[in-house]
């Protein structure tokens, strides 16, 4: 549950309502947290892992409970979460008969709580992935991260080696081209989107929190949380070109509002 003006802040001046400080808690509005399935060949890669299982509760958690599992002060201010019973990702995985150890590897977009907490469900044997730039940036800010949620999980940091992307940065991830992690600087340090594309061409977008949802690269309105303003806007319209190219199946962030389950192209 975050301010509204935190989804689509279109770059304007600081609000702390927007940040979450004096904001009451009937002004907050729901947004959907999204992980993704992504099975090609004989390869099962997790983008993104959401809240972990542990937090899942019939009722939301008390505020109490929340601080103690966000601890960073920022991102708690902006972000109260309820992660509903059987709801996390592990439950999800579990109904379609796939367990940790079936992972090959996980992709985090980014080291935001609700990106990355679920990675505690993450099996062991499992290579977890995170840009350097983004590895070396939260660990220098405790306000925004906290090093807990991610503390027992074994998470390798990965250079970029290709020139693909608003920024010609990526990273060819399967080395055959189908699998492309493009930086998507602006909203975090080293936060990236991932690019499927099939035998026919055809391709998804997975533009995490560059923008909030299509409504975000329509209308050119990223969100407010950002490091880098003008980078967050080139980003931005970076993902629109991509998503109105007559290849791309579909588009879709990473708090997109949308009713699919499985996406075929």
């Amino acid at each position: 549950m975050v301010a509204p003006s935190l989804a689509y802040n279109g770059n304007t001046g600081f609000n702390p309502q927007t940040h979450g400080l004096l904001l009451k808690s009937e002004d907050r509005v729901n947004i959907p947290v999204l992980s993704f399935l992504i099975q090609t060949g004989n390869k099962n890669i997790l983008v993104d892992t959401g809240i972990k299982m542990e937090l899942e509760s019939e009722e939301p958690l008390s505020l109490d409970k929340q601080l103690k599992a966000i601890k960073a002060p920022l991102t708690f201010a902006s972000t109260h979460f309820h992660l509903k019973k059987d709801s996390s990702l592990l439950s999800r995985l579990e109904e379609i008969n796939i367990s940790p150890k079936d992972i090959d590897y996980v992709l985090l977009t980014h080291l935001d709580f609700e990106n990355v907490s679920g990675v505690a469900d993450i099996s062991s044997e499992t290579k977890i992935l995170v840009s350097r730039d983004e590895a070396k940036a939260a660990v220098k800010n405790p306000l925004r991260y906290s090093r807990s949620w991610w503390k027992d999980a074994s998470i390798s940091v990965f250079d970029w080696n290709g020139k693909e992307g608003p920024f010609e940065k990526s990273l060819d991830l399967l080395g055959d081209g189908s699998i492309m992690l493009m930086k998507l600087y602006g909203h975090s340090a080293g936060m990236f989107g991932v690019k499927v594309t099939s035998e026919n061409n055809k391709f998804t977008l997975l533009y995490s929190d560059a923008g909030y949802g299509e409504l975000a690269w329509k209308e050119l309105a990223p969100p407010a949380v950002t490091v880098d303003k003008e980078a967050t806007m080139r980003s931005l319209e970076w993902v629109r070109m991509e998503s109105l190219d007559k290849n791309c199946a579909y588009s879709l962030a990473s708090h997109e509002a949308t009713s699919m389950k499985v996406l075929r192209f």
